[in-house]
């Protein structure tokens, strides 16, 4: 987990693909710390997969991803052919974090009464990382989720410019999730370059 989150730091940008295997096939040829799974097939995810020879830590929405039951038998499938998991739902996270998966629950920041439901929820599952839907919320919460929860903050959807990027970046989340490919290589944050 230490090296995946020095991973995000240096390249806080995370390709979120959804269903389009060209697009995945695109991201697995770039030098991203993670890939994002939101939708597509797992077969020909897991074919592209497969051939690749070098790609970044993947992690599939199990609740998203077609072929893959958001239960024990999807995450024992999943373990050792992707790194981590991503999910809404509490029993998943724990199932996945006992199979040694990297694991990451969605927050949906739609109103107030959202957040403090999620921030308990998050706080009982204990996942690994927690990524804040709509990633636009994030500025604006990120004072009360870092006062409630020590997870490391990701920030996804919504997310259109470089200029988003960055405040979401400096507003304290370890990384950003986009489907948007042109914002995959828009930030060199090791280098400051922005």
């Amino acid at each position: 987990m230490k090296e995946f989150l020095e991973a995000l730091r240096r390249r806080p940008v995370i390709p979120a693909v959804r269903g389009r295997e060209g697009l995945l096939e695109w991201a697995l040829a770039g030098d991203h710390a993670a890939i994002f799974v939101l939708g597509g097939d797992v077969f020909g995810m897991l074919d592209l997969l497969s051939r690749s020879r070098r790609r970044p830590l993947v992690c599939v929405n199990v609740d998203t991803v077609g072929g893959i039951a958001a239960d024990q038998s999807g995450v024992r499938f999943l373990a050792g052919r992707v790194e981590g998991v991503i999910s809404t739902h509490r029993h998943i996270i724990e199932l996945a974090r006992g199979a040694g998966l990297i694991t990451i629950q969605r927050l949906f920041a739609i109103d107030s009464g959202a957040v403090e439901r999620g921030l308990k929820l998050i706080r009982r599952a204990a996942p690994d990382c927690v990524e804040i839907l709509p990633g636009l919320a994030y500025p604006e919460i990120a004072d009360e989720y870092h006062k409630a929860l020590s997870q490391p903050a990701l920030a996804g959807g919504l997310i259109r410019n470089p200029e988003t990027v960055r405040a979401i970046l400096v507003a304290g989340a370890t990384a950003v999730s986009t489907s948007d490919p042109s914002l995959w290589g828009a930030l060199d944050w090791e280098r400051g370059v922005m």
